[in-house]
């Protein structure tokens, strides 16, 4: 009874010569040591990236600068993370995120506070153009990271928990740099939350980590699942991967293709809110600068959730298929931002909004944990770095674009309507891609 047991739980170690205590330690210390601690480790990993979003109503007082230049620092950041973790994603199938997360740690504590000594928002974009490079380093190799740990139908609610990391990141953002803000200035939550937080806990990181089994002494596991785009791409030699190769296999084929737009219209809506929502509350519901973190609080806390849910469905439901429940929660997306859009603020009341905008949260990084899973899948473990890493890559032109697009919107109109219109259509196109792409 007890093989059967440990065999039907841990399929994937059948045929490695492992007692049922070995399959026990190989589990706990994938989902502690792996999962658990690189997810605390990403959470604070933020604090060097959202807070330009959080801090824009300061820094537009502070500065003296206009909202299109607000939004040009976050596409500056968005773009040059694009880069960042196209790249990242090869090397990190390479190097592991052992490596690649602790340079991407130390790099952007270095690099923020170097902004925040700053007076001159055209000169602060050069440090902060190379900060979103460095802050592109970790996720497409940390990505990686799980998928050498866990097999295609684990692997939802794996990356399902790593992608909630993101969600709690917003939530530290909101709660520690809108606290330092709001009673130190913007300049302070650049600086202390990255020295206290962010680099003990990339030290601590890289101490403990390990990127693949066989760096703690265990074997690789068995993929259970066959004839699916992970057990396909598994079977690629090395030499069909080398170089620029494996970007020619991922861009070759037009369900990635696919995928990685629909990604694309994604981040529009996840960063549209995430930029913007602190100046939203600020101008419509006319709530004082210092009270922003705590009345912004409902759209981290809705993110916070979104992914493990969604991660843990598609594996238990759906059988590892992802794009089922990515429809679902974009409609929802979807119809949260339409009444947003026709309704305003004002006319819901701060306690409906607070509401919509937590559901927002949750259906909007569900979705996005969903579609780095997907990625995962396509690249296996053989290139599953490079497979997020490009899919990333979208992510953050999307993120980037909406950065000027919505700066120029309220310059130009001062409609916030118009915002969550534009963001209801990106995810109503993205809709249709991940149902042309079914996996």
């Amino acid at each position: 009874m007890k093989d059967a047991t440990a065999k039907d739980k841990y399929p994937e170690f059948e045929g490695l010569g492992l007692t049922d205590s070995e399959q026990v330690s190989y589990d706990r210390f994938r989902f502690w040591k792996v999962v658990i601690l690189v997810s605390i480790w990403y959470s604070f990993y933020y604090l060097g990236r959202l807070n330009w979003g959080m801090c824009m109503p300061w820094m537009i007082k502070d500065l003296g600068i206009t909202k299109t230049q607000a939004g040009v620092g976050a596409t500056v950041l968005f773009w040059s993370y694009a880069f960042g973790t196209l790249i990242s994603g090869k090397l990190g199938d390479t190097y592991g995120a052992r490596v690649m997360n602790t340079i991407g740690g130390i790099g952007t504590v270095i690099l923020n506070i170097i902004v925040a000594s700053m007076a001159r928002i055209n000169i602060m974009l050069i440090p902060w153009g190379f900060n979103g490079f460095i802050q592109g380093q970790a996720y497409a190799p940390t990505n990686n990271m799980i998928t050498q740990w866990y097999p295609k139908a684990k692997r939802g609610l794996a990356t399902g928990i790593f992608a909630t990391s993101m969600g709690v990141a917003s939530l530290f953002v909101w709660l520690i740099t809108g606290t330092v803000a709001a009673h130190y200035g913007w300049r302070a939550a650049f600086t202390y939350p990255l020295l206290f937080c962010t680099l003990p806990l990339t030290i601590l990181f890289f101490i403990l980590a390990r990127s693949k089994p066989k760096d703690a002494g265990y074997p690789e596991y068995k993929e259970t699942m066959t004839n699916t785009i992970s057990s396909k791409a598994e079977e690629l030699r090395d030499d069909q991967i080398s170089g620029f190769k494996a970007w020619g296999l991922l861009f070759g084929n037009w369900k990635f293709v696919c995928l990685a737009v629909a990604s694309f219209m994604l981040y529009m809506g996840r960063y549209g809110l995430l930029t913007w929502v602190p100046l939203y509350y600020a101008e419509t519901a006319g709530i004082n600068l210092k009270k922003i973190p705590i009345a912004t609080i409902a759209l981290p806390l809705g993110m916070a959730v979104g992914p493990i849910i969604a991660g843990w469905i598609s594996d238990r439901f759906f059988k590892a298929k992802r794009y089922q429940i990515l429809t679902i929660y974009m409609l929802a997306f979807t119809t949260i931002m339409i009444i947003l859009a026709s309704a305003g603020l004002k006319t819901l009341g701060l306690p409906l909004s607070f509401f919509l905008l937590a559901i927002g949260g949750f259906f909007v990084l569900g979705s996005v944990g969903l579609v780095f899973t997907t990625a995962c899948d396509f690249g296996g473990r053989r290139m599953a770095g490079t497979a997020v890493g490009s899919v990333n890559f979208f992510n953050y032109m999307g993120a980037g674009t909406q950065g000027f697009v919505i700066g120029m919107i309220l310059d130009a109109t001062k409609n916030w309507g118009i915002v969550f219109g534009l963001l209801s259509g990106c995810a109503i196109l993205g809709i249709i891609l991940v149902n042309i792409v079914r996996e």
